[in-house]
């Protein structure tokens, strides 16, 4: 019986190779920016009620929010940062 898969095109495996390196470069977070759980960790509360009055404050226009790409053990994803107006 034939196998389902094709033979590997040279593209293809070239697509595979840059994939596997990866995309995404971890950006330099500017002094005064805090993740939530920085903020949390420092004012030893919950993540979640931290996000909560975060969140309020920017909505009240206190704080403000930025997404930074930053390195998570072995992903580099998006992360919310905040810091004081």
């Amino acid at each position: 019986m034939k196998s389902k898969v094709a033979a590997p095109d040279s593209d293809l495996a070239r697509w595979c190779e840059a994939l596997a390196v990866g995309t995404a470069v971890a950006e330099v977070v500017p002094a005064g920016w805090f993740t939530c759980k920085q903020i949390s960790k420092a004012r030893g509360r919950s993540e979640c009620g931290t996000s909560t009055s975060l969140m309020r404050m920017v909505e009240a226009g206190l704080a403000e929010r930025k997404m930074f790409t930053i390195r998570l053990n072995t992903q580099t994803r998006p992360v919310s940062h905040y810091r004081l107006k």
